[in-house]
């Protein structure tokens, strides 16, 4: 939450940013205390270059004892509020040597399945919003969940429908974006560095972060995320970019990428299907679409038949009436 969580409502609490030999002396408490309720924990890689730090982030997964309630966390690190927005939990703890003012410790709470690729994406901050614009345009995604392939046939009407999940192994994702392990787990000394490193993924191509070509995501993030707007602006068009190989990406096409994937995962059964039925579905709607239209036309028909049929017989009683003689009397 970026240490905003207890900055709003009636009874603010003061989080101050911490420097960067207090965020580490914190961060050791704070897990060796953790470590009490859970088996897993970890930080992820930081951003480089950063000298203060907003919150502390921990992810945990299988608590110790069961059932898990988060005023076990809170009982622990004898926390002044919590705020959760479940799976995340965000803890006010006195922040040492300043009277009245709190740390925020960010605490994810995962399944065990998940634990390895929530730490994994997590990392470097914002280099998988650099990544991510490299890969999309190979109708590859990664989310909270794993590594994704987008039916193009699909993504078009519904994106969420069109996701077909192919890993959640970091390792496999490095290996099948292209992009070294050894580095990837290793912090980055520097912005440049961590840059570097986003541009030798074999599907980067300078051409994906063209500012008149960005899509409505990446041009959000231009906006509100400086790190990513200096990757575009002063590394790539700003003439610091010297990582050999870029444009990697330049000999393929999403067709390619898509029969790759699929042969590598697994996926050409569920993909068929997922078209399959998806174009089934589409057939049904359209028909019901047709059949509909056709039911308003009919009564559009209906409708103006009556009227006409009401009007003549409207037009028709004056004469009716003229020809009774009704209103006159007869005498006998």
């Amino acid at each position: 939450m970026g240490g905003k969580a207890f900055a709003a409502g009636p009874e603010p609490l003061p989080t101050p940013r911490m420097p960067l030999d207090i965020y580490h002396v914190l961060l050791g408490e704070f897990s060796v205390k953790l470590a009490k309720l859970f088996e897993r924990i970890a930080t992820p890689i930081e951003a480089p270059e950063k000298t203060s730090f907003g919150d502390v982030d921990v992810i945990v997964a299988e608590p110790k004892t069961l059932p898990f309630h988060p005023d076990q966390i809170s009982k622990i690190l004898s926390a002044k509020r919590t705020v959760s927005s479940k799976p995340l939990y965000s803890f006010a703890v006195p922040y040492p040597n300043i009277e009245g003012s709190f740390v925020q410790l960010d605490v994810q709470l995962c399944k065990s399945e998940d634990f390895d690729w929530e730490v994994f994406h997590k990392c470097h901050g914002d280099l998988w919003n650099l990544l991510g614009s490299s890969i999309r345009p190979f109708g590859l995604t990664a989310n909270d969940t794993g590594l994704h392939l987008r039916i193009p046939e699909i993504e078009t009407f519904d994106r969420k429908k069109a996701l077909v999940y192919l890993t959640a192994d970091p390792d496999i994702v490095l290996d099948f974006l292209g992009l070294d392990r050894g580095v990837y787990w290793q912090a980055f000394h520097t912005t440049k560095d961590m840059f570097e490193f986003a541009c030798t993924t074999r599907f980067f191509r300078a051409e994906a972060y063209a500012r008149d070509g960005l899509k409505a995501n990446d041009r959000k993030r231009m906006a509100q995320r400086d790190l990513y707007r200096r990757f575009v602006d002063e590394f790539l068009r700003g003439g610091t970019n010297t990582v050999k190989g870029q444009d990697q990406g330049t000999g393929l096409t999403r067709e390619k990428v898509l029969d790759e994937a699929l042969a590598k995962f697994g996926k050409q059964d569920e993909f068929v299907t997922r078209v399959e039925v998806w174009r089934k579905a589409r057939e049904e709607l359209s028909h019901r679409q047709e059949t509909r239209e056709w039911k308003k036309m009919q009564a559009m028909e209906d409708e103006a038949y009556a009227s006409a049929w009401i009007n003549w017989l409207t037009s028709r009683v004056p004469i009716a009436e003229h020809g009774t003689g009704k209103g006159h009397v007869q005498s006998k």
